[in-house]
């Protein structure tokens, strides 16, 4: 009791107490107002606050590995002149000292005042304070939900010091605070890492939702979006956009002779040639339908998409060799400069025109919407 000291011990006593009590207030505060990415900075400002005036020469933060079979210093501060030991004190295996987590399991701490006087069976731990010049150290246990996570330590190199009671209250009080710190930061992570993963998944997810899992090209919702999207632009710039439709022909035959399998082959084999000859910035293919698919071409020269379009033909009738029977196209060709009242309904209608003439002037071949062929001819 301070009434019960000398005037001059217990108004140094008070002092202290003083001194001690505004550290851990401002400890406490940084240590709340802390983020993930400043834990870092703020827990080693901690730990330089605790070792302050010269009383400590070093303090660190070890956490443990779930399984308590090994520990690693995460956190480190040292005073002017002492060697930092944190880049060698990763994953330390229990087994090189048993005496020191046997101790911190059962206990939640250790003291040691003088390293000399450490039990034989101290073995790996005495050397490691032997090796780093320690006489007097200290740890207490840091706790999440009762269970031991790690512990705050200090060091005394060189010298050797009697550890007190209130040595022990202020070094718990640090380690609850720092404990505390990293379960919130913990917790913020787990939180951001699973939020990232629902972001991602539900991107999977509409990713998923617009993919045709055959092909793996668009499927006809993702088409929707894209053209409507497509049209917008090309009404706001003036500039023609361009639709291909590509009709796999007798598919119906070829199924009923060959086998859905099959067939699915030959769908598969059809879009990995579309996709091969479409894909300049703002292209791309989309399966429309069971036997059919569109290509949407903004801002492409009529002449250039006729050019790919017969290469498509020609790589088309060459898997007869690959796949063992006979395959088709027809390819209807609808380009224009949309207006402003034109729909995306108004371009499927056109550019089935132009395949439904490639049929019946006899597939596997090529035809332009003729509306928009007398358009083209005469803008």
């Amino acid at each position: 009791m301070l009434e019960n000291m000398p005037k001059q011990h217990a108004n140094h006593a008070s002092s202290t107490e003083e001194g001690f009590g505004l550290m851990i207030s401002v400890i406490s505060m940084q240590l709340i107002n802390s983020t993930p990415d400043q834990s870092q900075t703020h827990i080693e400002h901690a730990l330089a606050l605790l070792g302050r005036g010269g009383s400590k020469d070093r303090c660190y933060v070890f956490e443990f590995a779930a399984d308590h079979t090994s520990m690693s210093n995460t956190y480190e501060w040292t005073n002017d002149g002492i060697q930092a030991h944190k880049p060698d004190l990763q994953n330390i295996p229990a087994e090189t000292m048993p005496y020191f987590f046997e101790r911190m399991l059962k206990d939640g701490q250790i003291l040691v005042d003088d390293a000399k006087l450490l039990p034989t069976e101290a073995g790996g731990f005495r050397d490691e304070l032997v090796r780093e010049n320690i006489r007097s150290m200290m740890a207490v246990g840091m706790y999440m939900e009762g269970k031991l996570v790690g512990f705050v330590g200090c060091d005394l190199v060189n010298r050797q010091t009697q550890w007190v009671e209130r040595d022990i209250r202020q070094m718990r009080l640090v380690a609850d605070m720092i404990a505390n710190t990293i379960a919130r930061h913990k917790t913020e992570e787990q939180l951001r890492a699973t939020e990232a993963q629902l972001l991602e998944a539900n991107a999977k997810l509409a990713q998923l939702a617009r993919q045709d899992s055959l092909t793996g090209l668009v499927n006809r919702r993702g088409l929707d979006e894209c053209l409507e999207h497509e049209l917008r632009r090309a009404i706001r710039a003036k500039y023609p956009l361009t639709l291909l439709m590509v009709d796999v022909d007798f598919f119906k035959r070829l199924n009923d002779e060959h086998g859905h399998l099959h067939g699915d082959e030959v769908l598969k084999a059809v879009a990995d040639i579309l996709q091969s000859h479409f894909k300049r910035t703002g292209e791309y293919v989309a399966r429309f339908g069971g036997d059919e698919f569109m290509v949407v071409c903004p801002q492409s020269e009529p002449d250039e998409l006729i050019t790919q379009a017969k290469k498509v033909l020609a790589r088309v009738r060459l898997l007869e060799t690959r796949l063992g029977s006979p395959v088709t196209v027809s390819i209807g060709v609808h380009s224009d400069v949309p207006k402003a009242t034109t729909t995306t309904d108004d371009l499927m209608r056109e550019v089935d025109v132009a395949v439904y003439f490639a049929k019946q002037c006899g597939r596997n071949r090529i035809e332009v919407n003729p509306k928009a062929q007398s358009q083209l001819a005469t803008s």
